[in-house]
Formats: structure tokens, C-alpha cells, sequence
């Protein structure tokens, strides 16, 4: 019996029995493991997504959880399939951005999957089940999986900091849009606080011009624009009762200017 916790992001749904199977191969190689679907409704193919499913909850499960994150359009590539390894958690799935906000907040190791030492039929189309899942079964078994790993120092990640165009200016770029419509910026309070005196700031996006940082969305009026910081302290422009990135027709390949004062 096992007392980890394995939790699942993925953008399987629920109706086709993809996520399903995962939990069957992890109960059948490890039965009494507790299982967690964090989700399963990540948008189709949406890694970033995935990445800020991840990052918003990971801090808050108890120490030695193991987290698999499968949204794989490569799946099958030579894309690698990756096992993080932090002083608290593992997190396991593909190279390809999805613990990109790992990357940033924790020390890690990082080993890549190495397929043709592992023991079992690969499909090409569904690693989550035949590789990610029972890599994840033998590390709350207890198992040693230092066969099926290599050490690699080479990972992918998405976010990058902000770009700094002159003494009083920074050119962002959205990481992802919530549920709700919040557009989440790559300008962490970090960031505003190396600024010194936590200085008065500016966000323009699309014509138009949102001054200051309020303390969250009910200072404002409702439908109005406003910039917050998100509950893992990103920068983000919201919408009072109403959906930001709606209201601005905002993509993510919109340019976005952040401005001191």
C-alpha cells in the first residue's frame, strides 16, 4: 500500500475514458495510492494553461506529492517526457513547457525518460498512460527508477522576464488567460519591488491605459478594467464582474507596454 498522493492535470475531459485509464494503470501498479484530478478540462493542446493550473495549486499539497501533467500535442516526437524532481514534490510529463513556473520558483534536477528502458508497450499516441503513469506508480511505490532516467540540464519553459526598452518602460507579454477571463501577465511583484520604492505603474494594451495596481477587483466599479495582482502575485488586467480579455478582444500575441511613474 502507498500513502503518496498522485495528482492529474490533463486536457482529456471526461468522457472518452483517457484520464480513466491513466488511473487505472497507477492503481493496478500501485493499489491504495490516493489519487487527485486537479484537472482534466485543460483546453485541448493549451500548455500554458496547464502550466498556470499547475502553478496556482502545486505549493498547497503535502510533501512528497507526485504531480503528472499530460496536455502533449507532441506526444510521440522527440520531444522528451521529463520527471522534475524539487525538495518537495516530483512532477512528471513532457518537455515542453508545462513546469515552466517550476522552473522559475524552485531548485530542481531535472531527468529526462529514457523509453526504450522501460518494461511495457509505448503507444505513440497516449504516453500519459504507458509512460507517465507508470513512472509516477513506481515512485510512490517506492521503486527505483533510475533506469529509466538521464540527467539533463536542457528543459523548455515559456516564461521569460520582462523586456526593459528604456529607464521607465517594459514590453510584457500575457502567460495565459483564466477561467474568468483575466489576462496574467509575465511582470511578477518581484519585479515591481527590484523597481525600488514600489513605484506607481501604467499598463497599455490595445489603445488603452490602466493606471495603478488596486487591491483586488471590488475597488473598482463594476465592468471596469483594472490591474491586480494575481493570487500567485502575477500582474494581471481584470474585469470587475465582467471578462478582461473580452473586453479588450485581447489575443495573446497582443503587445503589451507596462509604464513607471
Amino acid at each position: 500500500m502507498s500513502s503518496h498522493i498522485i495528482a492529474l492535470v490533463t486536457d482529456f475531459g471526461s468522457e472518452d475514458g483517457y484520464a480513466a485509464a491513466m488511473k487505472g494503470r497507477i492503481l493496478s501498479l500501485t493499489p491504495g495510492v490516493t489519487l487527485v484530478d486537479v484537472s482534466h478540462d485543460i483546453t485541448p493542446y493549451n500548455i500554458r494553461q496547464a502550466a498556470f493550473a499547475l502553478n496556482n495549486c502545486y505549493p498547497y499539497f503535502p510533501p512528497k506529492t507526485i504531480f503528472v501533467v499530460v496536455v502533449d500535442p507532441g506526444v510521440g516526437t522527440e520531444r522528451n517526457g521529463l520527471v522534475i524532481k524539487t525538495s518537495q514534490y516530483y512532477f512528471i510529463g513532457p518537455d515542453n513547457g508545462v513546469f515552466s513556473f517550476i522552473y522559475a520558483r524552485e531548485a530542481y534536477q531535472a531527468y529526462r525518460i529514457v523509453l526504450h528502458q522501460m518494461e511495457v508497450t509505448i503507444s505513440p499516441t497516449f504516453h500519459g498512460r504507458d509512460v507517465f503513469a507508470p513512472i509516477a506508480a513506481k515512485i510512490a511505490a517506492n521503486k527505483n527508477i533510475g533506469n529509466y532516467l538521464a540527467e539533463t540540464r536542457e528543459v523548455v519553459s515559456f516564461l521569460h522576464p520582462p523586456v526593459r526598452t528604456s529607464e521607465k518602460t517594459f514590453t510584457l507579454e500575457a502567460l495565459t488567460i483564466d477561467h474568468f477571463g483575466n489576462i496574467i501577465l509575465n511582470f511578477h511583484k518581484k519585479d515591481w519591488q527590484k523597481l525600488g520604492n514600489t513605484p506607481n505603474i501604467s499598463v497599455v494594451i490595445n489603445d488603452q491605459t490602466l493606471n495603478g495596481i488596486h487591491e483586488t477587483f471590488g475597488k473598482t466599479g463594476e465592468g471596469e478594467l483594472l490591474l491586480t495582482w494575481d493570487s500567485s502575485d502575477y500582474l494581471q488586467i481584470a474585469c470587475n464582474k465582467g471578462n478582461a480579455a473580452e473586453r479588450l478582444q485581447f489575443s495573446l500575441t497582443d503587445s503589451i507596454q507596462l509604464k513607471i511613474w
